[in-house]
């Protein structure tokens, strides 16, 4: 299988990876001799432009320290209880739901907003590639988007 948006060229003990995502490209390697090659390759043909060191791309950041590279979705699923649902200043809890609570389309006012909803479980979705911890809980939640009106 081919992924046509994920180039790596490896010889001689040296590894050198570029990821192209739309408009973004992440260049990655050991060798930053041949990083400036490729950079400057690119820059004669696409003028593109350099933002150094990675700290932000499709909604990771991404931080170094001596420890390693750690990456995180904090100010997306800020934004997310901010933008989206309102409840930023709600207290946080140990567990997102209870594991014994039952969803139910009958036992409840169903929700009126059905593309907001979907759109909601879609980025929470997104946000557990990083937060395995709700998994269970978005999951519960998606099997109610066919039971909205």
């Amino acid at each position: 299988m081919n992924d046509h948006s994920l180039f790596i060229n490896s010889s001689k003990g040296s590894f050198t990876t570029l990821l192209v995502y739309v408009d973004d490209i992440i260049l990655a390697g050991h060798d930053k001799e041949k990083i400036e090659i490729i950079k400057q390759a690119l820059d004669r043909t696409f003028k593109i432009k350099d933002l150094r060191d990675l700290r932000y791309i499709l909604g990771l950041e991404i931080a170094r320290s001596k420890k390693g590279i750690m990456m995180n979705k904090k100010k997306y699923a800020l934004e997310l209880l901010t933008d989206v649902v309102g409840l930023l200043a709600c207290k946080p809890a140990l567990t997102p739901i209870d594991n014994h609570v039952k969803l139910s389309s009958t036992r409840s006012v169903p929700f009126t907003n059905v593309q907001a909803y979907r759109r909601l479980i879609g980025r929470l979705v997104f946000l557990t590639n990083t937060r395995l911890d709700i998994t269970f809980f978005v999951q519960q939640l998606s099997q109610t988007c066919n039971c909205l009106i």
